[in-house]
């Protein structure tokens, strides 16, 4: 008598073959998406925003502020610089404490109705453009699991996060430049069959940063979640750089992965 070992396709169909080394590797064929962004001081408890959305902010705000006049006769005039009067107005940047972080006094020309012609504020980038433009460079996160290309009921499959883990960034952005450092703080595994597991590390094909085992045959969408911070410095219009926090983001991707069931069968 012979024991041998048959596999269980997902759609239940026995097949009768032995069963070689299973291999590991990484390769996604589902989608990837940047899921969104976490603002500064927010938990995410209740998940990742999208990078477009008003939860989104800008880091900084600008404002123009008259500024009040001195005691002495001109007032708060002041010469333009072609050879017309303007007024004194301060250009105010806030962080998203609502600290000022500039304080720039400019003389501001007159309209000939004798209206300050102030200049159009500078355009800030929200936290999910500069994220958008620090991960340009990052590929989406790709899943890493073995037994590859089928997993087996009973048997542990590992899984573990393969792609960079830091990055250097230094990108511009309209009339801001962005520059610093953005690294890999948590990767999520979702295995779809309700068990999520979350690892500080990115683990490797050694030494994995989750192990699971299916109980049933299937095919499950297995999602790997990425979520990055980074140390950045912004500059911009009036802005010197500055440390700048942008929270965290978020990037996803997902896999179909078949799992079949293994049985022990008595061969004659």
């Amino acid at each position: 008598m012979l024991f041998g070992v048959a596999l269980l396709s997902p759609g239940g169909v026995a097949a009768a073959s032995e069963i070689g080394e299973p291999t590991a590797g990484g390769t996604v064929s589902g989608d990837t998406v940047l899921v969104g962004i976490i603002a500064p001081g927010e938990a995410g408890s209740s998940g990742p925003v999208p990078a477009g959305s008003p939860a989104a902010p800008r880091p900084y705000t600008y404002t123009w502020v008259p500024l009040p006049p001195p005691p002495v006769p001109s007032g708060n005039a002041c010469a333009d610089g072609f050879g017309g009067i303007g007024q004194w107005y301060a250009l105010v940047i806030r962080d998203l404490a609502g600290a000022v972080v500039a304080n720039e006094p400019r003389c501001i020309p007159l309209d000939p109705d004798g209206t300050p012609a102030l200049p159009e504020l500078p355009p800030v980038p929200t936290i999910g453009d500069i994220w958008a433009a620090a991960l340009r460079d990052i590929t989406h996160p790709v899943l890493g699991i073995n037994p590859r290309p089928t997993g087996l009921t009973g048997l542990e499959t590992w899984l573990w996060y393969e792609g960079p883990s830091e990055l250097g960034v230094s990108a511009s952005i309209g009339e801001f430049t962005v520059t610093g450092t953005a690294h890999l703080r948590e990767v999520t595994f979702d295995m779809g069959d309700g068990e999520v597991v979350t690892a500080s590390t990115p683990g490797s094909a050694t030494a994995p940063a989750a192990r699971h085992i299916y109980e049933r045959k299937g095919t499950y969408d297995v999602e790997i979640t990425a979520t990055w911070e980074a140390e950045l410095g912004l500059s911009g219009p009036g802005l010197p750089a500055r440390p700048t926090p942008i929270g965290a983001a978020v990037l996803r991707s997902s896999e179909a992965y078949p799992v079949q069931e293994v049985r022990g069968l008595l061969v004659d």
